[in-house]
């Protein structure tokens, strides 16, 4: 499958308007943390020819410890090209999470208008693939990672979650029972804090314990907390249920049947039941995947 339309479309729009930042002679990579050759690397091909071999160590630490915001609204486009396109897990390869932090970091909602339009075109295109596209075979679309992703560059996720509910799409409902499945999101409560590492032998005991047993968000929610609480919100709602019983009647399949009950369960019990990862024996068509992967198609 090609890359969807509308995807390819924001991504040639980050290409043109960040075309007008060129690229510097010394891109300033911090010399403790990189290799004397780092620089180079950036320089090794045309920006559109540049892979994660190139930008992968630059998307980590861009604006901390490398390059100023001018240097990274250049490499921008490219990284967030192959961030939809590129992006099996592999070495080199950041999270959508890592490079989203950069937004913030560089507080885009300062750019010019329509950088920040073609930003905001982007997160849209993100979030309609996410809902487009069923399960990837070999692979799967994590729906928590993006909206997380999403959540680090805006304050407030109600407009993403209108168009979730809107979306009658079957799709549309396989990522809402993969979100549900897939993650702590219908589990976790309001206290996302990891227990305090001492070095004891019984505190160590009690950290490895909260990891196994204790649902927990991922960590690129810190300081996103009021967009997980909308999620968490949305996803518990009756509109939410009903929206999986729907796909559940409609599907015309005995296993997408099977999972969408799976996930009105999770909402209707999940706070009352002891956790477990429901992927845990991969029992349902969104957990078919072999290995990790960040791709949205």
């Amino acid at each position: 499958m090609g890359c969807p339309k509308v995807l390819e479309d924001a991504i040639d729009g980050l290409y043109k308007t960040f075309s007008e930042y060129p690229l510097p002679d010394e891109t300033a990579p911090c010399s403790c943390c990189h290799s004397p050759d780092a620089n180079d690397l950036l320089h090794a091909e045309p920006l559109r020819k540049l892979n994660w071999g190139h930008l992968g160590s630059y998307a980590d630490d861009a604006l901390y410890v490398w390059g100023d915001l001018d240097c990274f609204k250049h490499f921008l486009p490219r990284i967030c090209d192959l961030l939809v396109n590129d992006s099996d897990w592999k070495m080199h390869t950041p999270s959508p999470g890592c490079v989203f932090k950069k937004f913030r970091y560089g507080k885009w909602r300062t750019w010019l208008p329509d950088e920040q339009l073609a930003v905001e075109k982007f997160l849209q295109a993100i979030w309609e693939t996410v809902r487009s596209n069923p399960p990837i075979e070999g692979g799967y679309i994590d729906v928590e990672q993006w909206l997380c992703s999403i959540s680090l560059c805006e304050g407030d996720l109600s407009s993403y979650l209108d168009q979730w509910m809107d979306d009658e799409r079957l799709s549309s409902a396989w990522a809402l029972s993969s979100l549900i499945l897939g993650s702590t999101i219908a589990y976790s409560g309001a206290d996302h804090s990891v227990p305090v590492w001492e070095d004891t032998p019984e505190r160590a005991a009690k950290v490895r314990e909260w990891f196994m047993n204790v649902p927990h968000r991922s960590p690129y929610w810190k300081g996103c907390d009021a967009q997980y609480t909308q999620l968490q919100d949305w996803v518990r709602t009756t509109a939410a249920h009903e929206k999986l019983r729907r796909a559940e009647i409609s599907c015309g399949s005995d296993d997408m049947k099977r999972e969408f009950a799976a996930a009105q369960r999770c909402i209707r019990e999940a706070r009352s039941v002891k956790w477990e990862p429901v992927y845990r024996d991969r029992p349902f068509q969104t957990a078919y995947w072999d290995s990790p992967t960040y791709r949205l198609y």
